[in-house]
């Protein structure tokens, strides 16, 4: 069974998308970096983010990952310009909604568009200005310390078995062309299941393209299936010999969607926010 050929054709019903690869690195950064962790760029004019439910009901969020659209190549319909920033809670949740059916309340996540930098630190929140958490139970983040991310060039990147649309697309590509009646993957031979795993390359975050789940796709639930643009995904990143630890939970990874429209509209009040793991 030649699977590229079968590929091919789902890729003629789930596009390739442009996305964006992004390095983990360790090392320190600056206010305006696109980064995990550390001192977020954040104007002494604005509101700082604070959760709304559980213990961090009027506690500070903590910067996850923040991306400066000016450094990066540019992805078609993404932001050209500005800083886009992603806070979570430090709960059990990583201040991801309890609600699977409304995976879009940012009660305890927040995302935060700055359409203009602005470059005079002096009007900006530095590292000893930003709110720290009060309360005393125990905190939870996916990773420990700041990292860089370095970007790759533009490229596009196909539909994988993860994304809920694939099996279905996938199924009927394979019987169009093997003349059998499969009707899910429990149908098709395990060793063409198992090249489709083998042919996913996992980056260690990315802007754009398709999402990977180490479970089931959130956007199964139809009053979620409108977010069908990956704004940014961070990974499980281990390196004991680099000093990296971004871990969720049992080597998960975290995942922010979006409507095509609202991104387009820059507008980014209804994001999708899952991190799940093994």
């Amino acid at each position: 069974m030649d699977i590229e050929k079968i590929l091919t054709k789902v890729n003629e019903i789930l596009p390739s998308t442009p996305a964006v690869r992004l390095t983990v690195e360790k090392g320190e950064t600056n206010l305006f970096d696109s980064k995990i962790g550390g001192t977020p760029y954040f104007p002494k004019d604005m509101e700082y983010p604070r959760g709304k439910k559980n213990i961090f009901e009027g506690q500070p969020l903590t910067l996850l990952a923040q991306l400066n659209f000016e450094k990066l190549p540019h992805i078609p319909d993404f932001p050209a310009t500005g800083i886009l920033q992603f806070f979570i809670a430090a709960d059990e949740l990583y201040g991801m909604s309890p609600d699977y059916k409304d995976l879009t309340r940012q009660d305890n996540f927040r995302v935060i568009y700055h359409k203009s930098i602005i470059t005079e630190e002096s009007k900006l929140l530095s590292a000893n200005e930003i709110p720290k958490y009060s309360g005393s139970d125990e905190c939870y983040l996916p990773f420990t310390g700041e990292y860089k991310l370095t970007a790759h060039e533009l490229e596009m990147m196909p539909a994988n078995l993860w994304d809920y649309r694939f099996s279905d697309a996938f199924i009927k590509c394979y019987n169009e062309f093997s003349g059998e009646s499969a009707k899910d993957f429990w149908d098709i031979d395990y060793e063409i299941i198992d090249k489709l795993y083998d042919m996913i390359d996992f980056p260690d975050a990315v802007v754009g393209g398709y999402p990977i789940f180490t479970q089931d796709d959130p956007r199964m639930v139809e009053s979620l299936s409108d977010c069908d643009v990956l704004l940014f995904e961070l990974d499980s990143v281990y390196n004991n010999n680099q000093g990296i630890d971004i871990l969720w939970g049992d080597m998960g990874t975290g995942s922010f969607m979006i409507p095509h429209s609202r991104l387009k509209d820059l507008d980014f009040s209804r994001v999708l926010y899952n991190y799940d793991c093994s």
